[in-house]
């Protein structure tokens, strides 16, 4: 039982009043002197009995039809699933009918979506005249519908159909019982017609909270069967910085369904043209990674899209992936020296920028003098070079350490003269450590240590060495003769790339705000050590700065259906086209201190390309849909209405595999709920009648 006006439960307080009055009543008796108390005794044992009685009687009675009053104005209602017969109470109903891909699928009793729409009918044609209808379905566009005549409902189902569209299912199902609670009628039910997928309702019980409800919840389950299905699991980049953009990617395929899956392909598409055929066979819950090679065809095209599809599959709604991977842009690059007379400063890291400025096009490289620096300049590059500067300004400190923070890449390379002061200003704004000590003797060429055998694991070193995965790194360590001492802060984002055999940071990566700083005890030529003739030196810090420069790297740029979606451009744009097959949309653009953010709930959207357009360069997406979609097994009851239960008020699973009459009489009998205030007005009267009929037959006694 629920109150429709529960404030008014407040009332029940006054049930103290009698009570109250009865205590209030109570009087000392005063003593009085008699020469015998036999009659007394026997007053005792007879009259002062039953007036006991009839006190204590009375008081219930007055007390419980105080109760009955203050209960009857909270208005006392039952919902559905009590039992209460009640067909002339007005009522509410809303309609969630599932419209996923995946209710093409077909039973005994026919495809799963014509069930659905079929039991929706039922339900309209159950109710009375005077019954308010709400509709929506699960995927794609809400309906949106204002409360609907019978007459207006049975019309709007005939516009609903299966959507290969994004899931709104939690969204929804809150939305409508939302509305439900907020309507003028005592009977609130909602239907949801489903095959109950359990991943779909895991996503719903994890995204929302539970909270209480006056209304109550019946799932009409439909399909009995489990279609074979092989799907997509994850897709990603393998390598997002390869050679010659050629790029590694991994396809995930697994087979959701009960049987196994044979005589399948994974067909690779471009632009309309096959570039591979993978056959393979798959047992019901596993999966097999497929491998396989994209290269870039326009240098001036930074997105390759292609569509991977599944063949021989029974469910075709997801054999279609659309992969869009956005290429490294070309990275601007600061490099700030120090020209000193009569110092010679033979730097063996400009070579290697110049290869990367002329010959992987990904770099525009700008070289200026630490005397002609403006700190303002800075914010101009993705990444700085700071190489052989024997001093840092604080000026430029804190122009650096604001761009890095701001997401930038620092490589800080010491000169021999440095002044460690000023290092350690750099590097103690960006808690990134500091130069402790400094060890050797400059250009003496006389070893005091030498690098440690790298270890792979950070992304500047992977794929440089070429080897078996198994296989040990074999490298003619360089020597070192002159270095800083690094002193890096326990607890911080900081760690070592490469260190010396005696375990001191030779290349200390830190991560500063949404950037990165990577510093070296040792400098660029050979007047610190034999590193830079070393074969390793050049790969080194040429991956150095591609990780530094690079941003993220290529990447999938993927949106999942379900969301809206959103994206960050790097660059200011007052006016953002988003073309999606034949339609172009304006979206939402709003300024943020990251860029440009765009935005667009994407609710008609299906799998397949966008293109985002400002005028001046275009950014593609691929749009899939959720793989949550294509898990299909389904909860039982009981799973059902546990997971259910803590968000309405009751649940009742129904499923519609049952025969059709039946099903129409568990229509018919289901109660709405009722309100039941009148049953504690009568409670009420009866209760003073008794309490006057028992003032009557006890008569009154005085003491």
């Amino acid at each position: 039982m629920s109150f429709l006006n529960p404030l008014f439960l407040i009332a029940l307080i006054t049930v103290a009043v009698p009570l109250l009055i009865y205590l209030l009543n109570l009087r000392k008796p005063k003593k009085v002197r008699f020469s015998t108390l036999a009659f007394f005794d026997s007053l005792k044992t007879t009259a002062l009995k039953r007036i006991r009685i009839k006190k204590w009687m009375l008081l219930t009675l007055r007390m419980l039809a105080v109760a009955a009053l203050a209960i009857a104005l909270s208005r006392p209602f039952l919902p559905s699933g009590l039992g209460v017969g009640n067909e002339s109470e007005p009522r509410v109903t809303a309609i969630l009918i599932d419209n996923s891909p995946a209710m093409v699928q077909v039973d005994r009793n026919g495809p799963y979506f014509e069930q659905a729409i079929a039991i929706a009918r039922d339900i309209i044609n159950s109710a009375d005249a005077e019954d308010r209808f709400l509709l929506d379905v699960t995927h794609g566009e809400s309906l949106n519908t204002p409360f609907l005549t019978q007459g207006g409902a049975t019309a709007r189902l005939r516009g609903v159909e299966p959507l290969n569209k994004g899931s709104y299912f939690g969204d929804r199902l809150t939305r409508l019982r939302d509305r439900l609670e907020e309507a003028r009628e005592p009977n609130k039910v909602l239907y949801l017609i489903t095959d109950v997928r359990a991943p779909r309702v895991d996503d719903f019980t994890n995204r929302f909270s539970p909270q209480e409800s006056e209304v109550a919840l019946h799932v009409m389950k439909v399909g009995e069967g489990r279609a074979a299905n092989t799907a997509f699991g994850e897709v990603i980049i393998a390598d997002e910085l390869p050679e010659d953009e050629i790029f590694t990617i991994d396809a995930e395929v697994v087979n959701h369904g009960v049987s196994t899956a044979r005589n399948q392909f994974l067909s690779i598409f471009r632009d309309g043209e096959l570039l591979l055929q993978h056959p393979f066979e798959l047992e019901p819950g596993t999966s097999e990674n497929i491998r396989f090679e994209l290269g870039s065809d326009n240098q001036s095209n930074r997105f390759i899209n292609a569509e991977l599809v599944i063949e021989g599959d029974e469910l075709t709604f997801d054999n279609r992936r659309y992969i869009t991977i956005q290429l490294p842009e070309t990275r601007r690059l600061l490099v700030i020296e120090e020209t000193v007379s009569g110092r010679i400063f033979n730097s063996y890291l400009r070579p290697i920028l110049d290869i990367a400025g002329t010959e992987s096009g990904r770099f525009d490289i700008d070289y200026v003098n630490l005397d002609d620096m403006q700190p303002t300049t800075v914010f101009d590059y993705d990444a700085v070079i700071i190489d052989g500067v024997r001093n840092i300004p604080d000026y430029l400190i804190q122009a650096l350490t604001d761009h890095v923070q701001a997401g930038a890449g620092l490589l800080f390379l010491p000169a021999a003269e440095g002044n460690m002061g000023s290092y350690n200003r750099l590097l103690g704004l960006s808690d990134a450590g500091r130069f402790a000590n400094v060890n050797g003797s400059y250009g003496s060429f006389r070893p005091i240590d030498r690098m440690a055998s790298p270890e792979e694991g950070h992304p500047v070193l992977e794929n440089i060495f070429e080897k078996d995965e198994d296989d040990e790194i074999r490298l003619n360590v360089p020597e070192i003769f002159y270095l800083y001492e690094i002193e890096a802060v326990p607890g911080s984002f900081s760690f070592p790339i490469l260190s010396t055999s005696t375990g001191s940071p030779l290349l200390q990566e830190v991560r500063v705000g949404n950037g990165r700083l990577i510093y070296s005890a040792i400098g660029s030529d050979p007047g610190w050590s034999n590193f830079p003739i070393k074969p390793f030196f050049a790969p080194l810090f040429f991956r150095t700065i591609e990780y530094l420069g690079r941003g993220s790297g290529a990447e999938l740029n993927d949106h999942r259906l379900g969301i809206p979606f959103r994206t960050i451009l790097e660059r200011g744009q007052e006016q953002v086209d988003i073309f999606k097959e034949d339609e172009t949309i304006v979206p939402d653009v709003r300024q943020t201190f990251r860029g440009t953010e765009i935005s667009y709930p994407g609710q008609e959207w299906t799998p397949g390309f966008l293109r985002l357009s400002t005028g001046e360069h275009d950014v593609y997406y691929s749009v899939n849909q959720h793989a949550m979609e294509s898990q299909l097994n389904s909860l039982d009851e009981r799973e059902t209405q546990e997971l259910f239960a803590d968000y309405f008020v009751s649940v009742t699973v129904t499923a519609s595999g049952s025969d059709r009459e039946y099903l129409l009489a568990r229509l018919q009998t289901e109660s709405f709920g009722r309100e039941i205030w009148f049953w504690f007005i009568i409670a009420a009267i009866i209760l003073l009648t008794m309490e006057s009929l028992t003032s009557r037959l006890y008569k009154a006694e005085i003491i």
